[in-house]
């Protein structure tokens, strides 16, 4: 009996022009461990979503759909998701609550909804936030949360969109092990929709590429390396190696080949660029959450130039997503200062912008193209500008979907384009490469790298390191309250030891500075 099987599945979301998925055949046995890939607004998201009945977006659908062997209907317990933007399916408004929300839902007794929340809390060690509220935790905070409230039931069936996309490194490898288990040891079917497929991939027992709402590729991921259309979504070890007839899937298997053929001994690191005058800077800045609690930020110390990109990296609660807040005159720190070219300014409007992890939040017209329209006229900008922004993020296309059907990277390119509307001089972005395909996130980097050559000055705060020694000038670590170790991006990489991206730990030892896939390929074959 397969635990998932669609045939001919069509979906068109309401008003939509085309399909958004289109001919599924889908054949998941019991026990698998699936990965989706493709660009983003390929299906991904919404083939997920028709697979948990409950949550099944509105629109035409056709074809059918079984799950452990019964048509699909509402609700399946056995069926666990958890959702991309974890805000998204939250229904309480404390940790305990919202995974004590499925066996409670299910009519379980109160003695077996004690047990099942106690399992789960116990297994990924929530008890230090327990009781907290949901909207006071980090970003990284609420993904773990969803994804212990889906697996509170003990799913047969595990549905996960982007469940790494806002978890620091370490806390995604652990994640990644315990999906791992549940699969190999507990027998749970696990789908996974992701963009970064570093710790995953090589696990698969298939991997499948979708394309504008069609299954195109369906195979073993050894045999996705062969698969043109997939080059860009594949882990930097097989990117590396990539053309090789070993082409390698992790990256022991990477060091493996590196030590076995011909390569370069070192890569010159990047030449320091000159940055323009200093745009913001923040001396001994201090915020706590409650009066004469423990501090957040104890001590932040950060100076930003013009035509500069800084990427800050940290643990999740680490308090990155606090900071951005302080910089924008949103939350107000009790010590310390925040001066915009020179001078304190306690609102900083017009020449700060943040881009919010929760990006949907900044939407409240009913459309894309409406909403850039409203926010123009409030600021008393011509109507025009609304679609000249959408062409210059490649999202005319998006211009009159609502923006709550909009994909997670669609997401974020049009709530940047949203944030660019205010022509700021400083751009702050939380998590802003989540959501993103690779090569919408190439094209993300080349946006932001115009944005520093017009003069503007870019703070990124992300757990996406391999987007950071790409498109980062300087790269620095919140840790313990305070910003440590800041430095030009390449000197960060070339000398990361845990927080070392894919390429540079598989170049370790053999190629210096080889910290990122195009520099490792320029070792291996002597060309970008």
């Amino acid at each position: 009996m397969d635990a998932v099987y669609c045939e001919g599945l069509t979906f068109k979301y309401n008003d939509a022009k085309a399909p958004a998925l289109e001919g599924i055949d889908l054949k998941v046995g019991r026990g698998e461990l699936v990965l989706l890939m493709g660009r983003s607004g390929c299906g991904k998201t919404t083939l997920l979503k028709l697979l948990k009945p409950e949550i099944a977006p509105f629109g035409e659908l056709s074809g059918s759909i079984s799950l452990l062997g019964k048509k699909a209907e509402s609700p399946q317990p056995m069926v666990g998701y958890a959702a991309q933007s974890p805000e998204e399916s939250f229904v309480s408004d404390t940790v305990y609550g919202e995974i004590m929300f499925a066996p409670e839902n299910a009519g379980l007794s109160a003695e077996e909804v004690r047990r099942a929340a106690a399992e789960t809390i116990t297994r990924f060690g929530l008890g230090k936030f327990l009781r907290r509220k949901l909207d006071e935790l980090s970003g990284g905070e609420k993904q773990l949360v969803s994804l212990c409230a889906a697996l509170v039931m003990q799913p047969e069936i595990l549905l996960l969109d982007e469940p790494f996309s806002r978890l620091d490194p370490v806390t995604a490898e652990d994640i990644s092990s315990l999906i791992l288990r549940l699969n190999r040891e507990a027998g749970t079917t696990v789908i996974i929709a992701e963009h970064s497929t570093e710790l995953l991939f090589a696990e698969c027992d298939r991997v499948i590429f979708m394309e504008n709402g069609r299954i195109t590729a369906n195979t073993s991921p050894r045999e996705m390396c062969g698969v043109s259309a997939a080059d860009s979504f594949l882990p930097a070890a097989a990117r590396a190696f990539l053309g090789h007839e070993k082409c390698p899937l992790t990256v022991r298997e990477g060091r493996r080949l590196l030590a076995e053929i011909p390569h370069a001994k070192e890569v010159a690191l990047p030449e320091a660029r000159v940055f323009g005058e200093e745009a913001l800077r923040t001396d001994g800045l201090r915020f706590a959450l409650e009066r004469r609690g423990e501090d957040i930020l104890d001590g932040v110390d950060i100076v930003l130039h013009k035509g500069e990109h800084l990427a800050l990296i940290g643990a999740n609660g680490c308090g990155k997503t606090t900071l951005l807040r302080c910089l924008a005159g949103l939350t107000k720190a009790y010590s310390g200062t925040v001066k915009v070219f020179g001078k304190r300014m306690k609102k900083p409007a017009g020449m700060v912008a943040l881009l919010p992890q929760e990006a949907r939040d900044i939407f409240i017209q009913p459309t894309v193209r409406e909403d850039y329209i409203f926010a123009l006229k409030a600021m008393e900008k011509p109507e025009k500008m609304a679609d000249e922004m959408l062409a210059k993020m490649g999202c005319e296309h998006l211009a009159d979907v609502h923006p709550y059907d909009l994909s997670g990277g669609e997401t974020q390119l049009c709530t940047l384009g949203r944030v660019l509307l205010c022509e700021p001089d400083i751009l702050l972005l939380d998590e802003p490469t989540k959501g993103l395909d690779a090569v919408s996130r190439k094209a993300f980097g080349g946006l932001i790298r115009g944005l520093c050559n017009e003069g503007k000055a870019v703070l990124t705060v992300t757990h996406d390191l391999e987007s950071a020694a790409e498109l980062a000038d300087s790269c620095a670590i919140l840790c313990g309250g305070r910003v440590e170790s800041l430095m030009p991006a390449g000197e960060f990489f070339a000398r990361a030891g845990s927080l070392s991206t894919a390429a540079g730990r598989i170049s370790r030892g053999e190629v210096e500075n080889a910290y990122t896939v195009e520099r490792l390929r320029a070792a291996v074959w002597g060309a970008d």
